[in-house]
């Protein structure tokens, strides 16, 4: 059903407001009253969904595009130069179960990924608007969503407690491989990140507060610095956003729901800096490094908006 339709289907006869009945009038008149409005009805505009609130990695960038996701739809923005300001440009609506997460191609600006609770997997050419490849009945529901460094055909998704898997879509050996190390985790993933610059560097963010940090030549760290106050109980604070610091190979910030903000060492294994919360009942979704202002970084809640500067 179109918008139009939809707006149409609000206006139709067996709407209570406008039935005969509502109008005490023969059916005849108000069959033609209907019409007569329905006449009138044309379609002036486009109201784009909300953005989900349910999982971590529904927003994603890529020079002058932008991309959310609704519950079952994709939306993306570009910027129009003319009058500065975004526009939506295209919908995408492939997936027929709740969209868990969203990636795009750091190495390809068309290029953007996503995975939805129905087991599916697809790769979207946004200047074509289609699908370039999907992947059917992956392996648990893909819970993060991201490319494989310095790959353009590669996509890693992973879903709870691990593996992490490596779809290569292109090329001549597509298929779906495992990851040697990422996997038989203590605690569900909440979402993870390749390095930016160091090949095949990642980190994975627990609901348990935790870390996992994997790098070639070294042995893989499993469930490492979690905040100190959670250190010896079983209780849970999920990382909620996590981002690599792009002037170092080592220095990533990390926030957890209830413990604030971190500038950990992923090498020395140890925390360099905390960053308080402005109340108790203030909390993170997500964060991002501002890069024309090294060391400064934005985080985004459900109550306020946070900037900060960190020495590095």
């Amino acid at each position: 059903m179109t918008p139009a339709d939809e707006t149409a289907s609000h206006l139709s006869p067996q709407d209570p407001a406008l039935s005969c009945k509502a109008l005490s009038c023969s059916p005849d008149l108000g069959n033609r009253f209907n019409q007569g409005i329905m006449a009138k009805v044309r379609q002036v505009g486009l109201l784009a969904a909300g953005c989900q609130p349910w999982n971590k990695d529904v927003c994603a960038a890529s020079g002058d595009r932008f991309a959310y996701c609704a519950t079952l739809a994709i939306y993306v923005y570009q910027l129009d130069q003319q009058y500065n300001e975004f526009k939506l440009r295209s919908i995408m609506s492939e997936h027929k179960k709740t969209i868990t997460a969203i990636s795009w191609c750091p190495d390809n600006p068309d290029l953007f990924a996503s995975a939805s609770a129905d087991n599916l997997l697809i790769v979207w050419n946004v200047a074509e608007q289609k699908t370039v490849a999907r992947l059917d009945n992956t392996k648990g529901v893909p819970a993060s969503v991201s490319w494989c460094w310095n790959f353009s055909d590669r996509v890693a998704f992973v879903s709870q407690r691990g593996p992490l898997y490596i779809w290569v879509y292109g090329g001549a050996d597509p298929g779906v491989t495992v990851h040697k190390e990422a996997h038989s985790f203590l605690s569900d993933i909440c979402l993870f990140r390749w390095h930016p610059t160091k090949k095949e560097k990642l980190v994975f963010g627990h609901t348990d507060g935790s870390l996992s940090v994997f790098q070639p030549g070294s042995k893989g760290q499993k469930h490492v610095l979690r905040p100190e106050s959670l250190e010896g109980t079983d209780e849970e604070d999920p990382v909620s956003a996590l981002e690599w610091d792009p002037l170092s190979t080592d220095y990533l910030l990390v926030s957890n729901l209830h413990n604030g903000i971190r500038l950990v060492d992923s090498e020395a294994l140890a925390c360099i800096t905390v960053f308080c919360f402005p109340s108790a009942a203030a909390s993170v979704q997500c964060l991002a490094w501002v890069p024309s202002a090294p060391g400064m970084f934005i985080t985004g809640g459900e109550e306020y908006e946070y900037q900060s500067r960190t020495c590095v």
